[in-house]
């Protein structure tokens, strides 16, 4: 993060948090308060691990936050001012037998001064790390001017450990392959060089414990030429290892770029695809620079969105596991710290654009984004610096309309929805191609409006081409799950029962090239 300086931390925590805004739905819910989060990782057996910025390992278990972190660093063994401090977590992928944890943190060494470090930890059942179960794994990663620092760890499917660490303030570092910053790591599980990472034979060396000879290249390497890759986001679903690495820009661009090995992204010759500082290509590419995925310009609008134009720092990411929320399968949500808005990515023929997700939460927000376990699912767990104490751990989750068993009311069969009828709110004219419209059930057909859904018959009548339609409550996120699939010309009917909006009202969005006319009729509700 590029302003994580005192002034503006307390300015922030002045400011206190603000109510977010998110979308039908959805909810946003305090999970816990805590002081300056700067991670989270969740271990299999349900823990939620969060680091704190002045050096704590706190763990969320049972419903509550553990009064005792697992694990606290003594005062002036590590750095904590500016943007450094314990800054990333990652579990190990077979944490269930081996209890692994990963730290990123920036240790105050005698004689040396502020580096950063990444170690392992064994975190036992009873939540209390001896801190005699370090192991150093990566050392001495410059941290000359305080901030930059990146700190984000992730094991990818190939069992691998990716670490990202920024330039360190000084903008040359990036372009330097003899020392770790501006770089994105990756390292075995013990600390190792993988057999396929790109910098290896003769002319590199190791740099775990510091930088090698000038002209070298760091055998740790996976890709360079970042300036801040403050957090990666790895998919799950992938086969493989995918991931996107959200780097922060300097005066002018912030940008997300696609993870791949050798890679050069640029920094400092570039700020994202353009020249730093402008709004012109980058006239200084160096051959073969990895373009970014997406990227927003300073001062403005960020594009898509109706987001303020303070967005200026981009911050956490996460994929979207897909089937979990209707309407996000293969989406990535980002975040910026400054103007405290979560947006959402999506592709479509090979174009990123983003929209609006969760809006409106507070300056200092959206440090890290991770899904994890949330009743039967997972919801989106986001960390902020604003809020009571400090910090707060929050939550985004869709929750279930209802807990409790449902009465059924048969009707006499009744025709709501019929758009080949007139033009009206339960008539014309037809679904047209990509449409959505929205239809009021409850206070018809003898539906009451303490119902919460219905029982219906529906029909696609001559549909112009083949296609599908959606149905779902229409202040939810639109379904990804078809209806009723239907061929050009013939006639398809089917059968559900449908959950109603807070309002009584169901959405019908048509897929499909042509028109559709579309009938539907209530036999019963459940109340």
């Amino acid at each position: 993060m590029r302003l994580l300086r005192t002034g503006l931390i307390l300015a922030l925590l002045a400011a206190g948090p603000l109510a977010a805004a998110v979308p039908a739905g959805f909810t946003d819910a305090l999970v816990t308060n805590v002081s300056l989060p700067t991670a989270l990782a969740f271990t299999p057996d349900g823990r939620l691990l969060i680091t704190t910025q002045p050096g704590a390992l706190r763990v969320y278990q049972g419903g509550a936050l553990l009064a005792t972190p697992a694990l606290t660093f003594p005062d002036g063994s590590i750095c904590t001012e500016s943007e450094r401090g314990l800054l990333g977590v990652a579990v190990h992928p077979s944490f269930a037998s081996n209890h692994f944890i990963y730290l990123f943190y920036t240790a105050n060494e005698p004689n040396v001064g502020c580096v950063n470090r990444v170690s392992r930890f064994m975190l036992p059942d009873n939540n209390v790390i001896n801190a005699a179960s370090e192991l150093v794994l990566v050392d001495n990663m410059p941290s000359p001017n305080g901030n930059h620092n990146a700190g984000d760890l992730h094991f990818g499917k190939d069992g691998n450990l990716y670490i990202s660490i920024g330039d360190g303030g000084p903008s040359s570092n990036a372009r330097l392959k003899h020392v770790l910053t501006g770089k994105i790591l990756r390292v075995t599980a013990d600390g190792g060089i993988p057999i396929d990472n790109p910098f290896q034979g003769p002319g590199t060396a190791s740099c775990r414990t510091g930088p090698t000879t000038d002209g070298n290249k760091c055998q740790e390497t996976f890709a360079w030429g970042f300036r801040n890759p403050f957090r990666m986001a790895f998919d799950p679903n992938a086969a493989g290892t995918r991931f996107f690495i959200n780097d922060v820009g300097a005066g002018s661009w912030e940008e997300i770029d696609l993870g791949q090995a050798g890679a050069d992204y640029g920094w400092n010759l570039c700020e994202g695809s353009h020249t730093p500082g402008s709004t012109a290509p980058c006239s200084s590419a160096p051959p073969g620079m990895v373009q970014p995925i997406f990227e927003y310009l300073h001062n403005t609008r960020v594009p898509g969105t109706t987001s303020p134009t303070n967005c200026n720092s981009i911050t956490g990411g996460a994929f979207v596991p897909n089937g979990l929320w209707p309407g996000f399968d293969n989406s990535y949500l980002f975040s910026d710290f400054i103007c405290g808005w979560i947006f959402k990515l999506t592709n479509s023929g090979g174009t990123w654009t983003a929209s609006d997700f969760a809006t409106n939460l507070g300056g200092g927000s959206a440090v890290h984004l991770a899904f994890g376990p949330h009743g039967s699912g997972q919801a989106l767990y986001y960390t902020t610096y604003a809020g009571a104490g400090g910090g707060q751990v929050r939550r985004i989750s869709i929750e279930p309309r209802t807990t409790e068993p449902l009465d059924f009311h048969t009707v006499q069969a009744c025709r709501l929805i019929d758009t080949r009828q007139p033009a009206g709110p339960f008539g014309g004219p037809a679904l047209a191609a990509g449409q959505t419209r929205l239809f009021n059930v409850t206070g018809s057909c003898g539906v009451p409006a303490t119902a919460k859904a219905v029982a219906v018959n529906f029909a696609v009548a001559n549909p112009g081409t083949s296609g599908f339609l959606r149905i779902y409550p229409a202040d939810e996120a639109g379904t990804a799950t078809s209806a009723i699939n239907f061929p050009a010309g013939r006639t398809r009917t089917n059968n559900a029962v449908l959950f109603l909006g807070a309002v009584g009202n169901v959405a019908v969005s048509c897929v499909s090239s042509g028109p559709a006319h579309f009938v539907l009729d209530v036999v019963g509700y459940f109340e």
